[in-house]
């Protein structure tokens, strides 16, 4: 039968005090010192014996100091599982050094004397990574002042990406520049972003140098698509860019291999005058020359914002010497309208300027409504700057001719019937700075205010029911012979 060691010593102990049979207590033995035993073997056998008692008395003290305090001994199966702990808590702290977890020193295992298993205590990988999900940064976290209807038109800040763009060495001078312009709102209207487009992508084409062997046209698309990227990133590009791109991409791409560098470069600077030229500049004149048809002495022009052909429009007509006047109806924060009314007063035609709160006044005033246009749609919708759509609806209550002048160059595939779904946003801030008024905003002391958001969109989308007929250089069209118009002009390309 096993027993302890705490058993063992005790039995030893106790053996101790109990002499063995036939032999005499050390008391006894001294108190009979002074009578010599006649039998010196036996008294010499019973010294080494008291010696031997002795040992095993101080062995069982030791053995019984050594034992743990705990009932029955540690097995060697629960010595390895105290080792296995501390080396896989040693593990987990060495893994958990690299993101430096919190752990409470006192929490710590502690060596004892006892050796019983304790399990440390320590944050695992996994509570670590749990209390991160929990916890997550606040780029993830949407943002309060975001309107969730058109929460999918939000983009990063534009001093970012140009901050980026600047540092990207694929991007041309040139570039960067027309892209802060867009950014800033410094070039404002489809036609004259078109037209710096063009001219951008000009002088890329005049200044680039093809490293050896790189075939010319790929490695001018490929430049040319890293720049069309920053650009985007500065502002979303118009539909009439992306159709001047489009134009120009095919041509870059039916050029003749055969042809030098600098044969390729004059073919390629040689048909882009010729895309201003065709489709944007003889657009603008026999869009003149159509709508002046229409304008009859006396008549109060009604307009909206600043649209560059509309402005040839007006122009045109008073080189004619027609008498007319016009009220321009204009709009916060951009007030684009100024430009026009200093255009037009410059050249000595008489004009009416108007915010878009006294629309009503100033249609019951006027006899037609001319308006320019960002895009037209191929479900006959005008996608146009904001408040287009207004004055189109508050037209069609006064009974008034609404022509929409637009190149076609601007006719764009996409079919859109809300201005929701694809948009630009412009800055909220602006919206809360009066420039045309003497007192401050009343919404300046609400910026910080949880529970409102300012949504500054700068696109709206008319209907077509909405617009009498769409002037453009093949004819009057109505808004439906959109499909038609792409469809002739796909095939003439092919």
């Amino acid at each position: 039968m096993n027993h302890s060691a705490e058993e063992k010593a005790d039995a030893i102990l106790a053996s101790s005090s109990v002499l063995p049979k036939g032999k005499k207590s050390k008391k006894n033995l001294t108190n009979k010192q002074d009578k010599p035993s006649s039998n010196e073997e036996s008294n010499k056998l019973t010294e080494k014996q008291l010696r031997k008692l002795e040992w095993e008395k101080k062995l069982a003290e030791g053995l019984k100091a050594k034992a743990p305090d705990v009932d029955g001994t540690v097995s060697k199966a629960e010595l390895r599982e105290k080792r296995r702990l501390q080396q896989e808590a040693q593990r987990q702290a060495k893994a958990l050094s690299t993101i430096k977890p919190t752990v409470n020193k006192q929490s710590q295992p502690q060596e004892s004397p006892k050796l019983t298993p304790a399990k440390p205590i320590i944050k695992t990988s996994i509570e670590v990574e749990k209390k991160t999900l929990k916890k997550p940064h606040n780029v993830n976290k949407p943002n309060l002042k975001q309107v969730q209807l058109v929460r999918h038109l939000y983009v990063k800040p534009n001093s970012e990406l140009q901050l980026r763009a600047v540092n990207f060495k694929g991007i041309p001078p040139v570039f960067v520049k027309l892209g802060v312009q867009y950014s800033e709102k410094v070039i404002l209207g489809s036609n004259a972003r078109s037209l710096a487009l063009l001219a951008a992508v000009k002088g890329l084409i005049s200044e680039i140098q093809i490293p050896p062997k790189q075939e010319f046209c790929r490695y001018v698309e490929a430049v040319l698509g890293t720049c069309t990227n920053y650009l985007q990133g500065c502002r979303p590009m118009a539909v009439s860019m992306t159709n001047a791109l489009r134009a120009f991409k095919l041509q870059l791409r039916s050029i003749d291999t055969s042809l030098s560098d600098n044969q390729k470069r004059a073919t390629l600077l040689e048909s882009i005058d010729t895309y201003i030229n065709n489709d944007i500049k003889k657009a603008w004149d026999a869009i003149c020359l159509k709508v002046n048809t229409k304008i009859v002495n006396g008549d109060v022009i009604l307009t909206y914002g600043c649209s560059s052909l509309i402005r040839n429009i007006l122009l045109l007509a008073n080189d004619y010497k027609k008498k007319f006047s016009v009220i321009i109806v204009d709009s916060r924060p951009l007030l684009e309208g100024r430009e026009m009314l200093r255009r037009l007063v410059s050249a000595g035609i008489k004009c009416s300027y108007v915010l878009i709160n006294g629309l009503s006044w100033a249609m019951r005033h006027s006899t037609k409504v001319l308006l320019g246009a960002h895009a037209l749609l191929a479900n006959g919708s005008v996608m146009s700057r904001i408040g287009t759509a207004q004055v189109a609806l508050v037209a069609q209550a006064y009974n008034k001719p609404v022509l929409v002048c637009c190149e076609t160059y601007k006719f764009s595939e996409r079919v859109q019937t809300d201005s929701f779904v694809y948009n630009e946003i412009g800055d909220p801030e602006r919206l809360l700075s009066i420039d045309t008024s003497s007192t401050p905003s009343p919404l300046r002391n609400q910026t910080e205010n949880p529970k409102l958001n300012i949504l500054n969109l700068l696109y709206d989308v008319t209907p077509p029911d909405l617009v009498t007929a769409v002037v453009t250089e093949l004819a009057v069209l109505p808004c439906t012979s959109v499909p038609v118009v792409l469809r002739i002009a796909g095939e003439n390309a092919v």
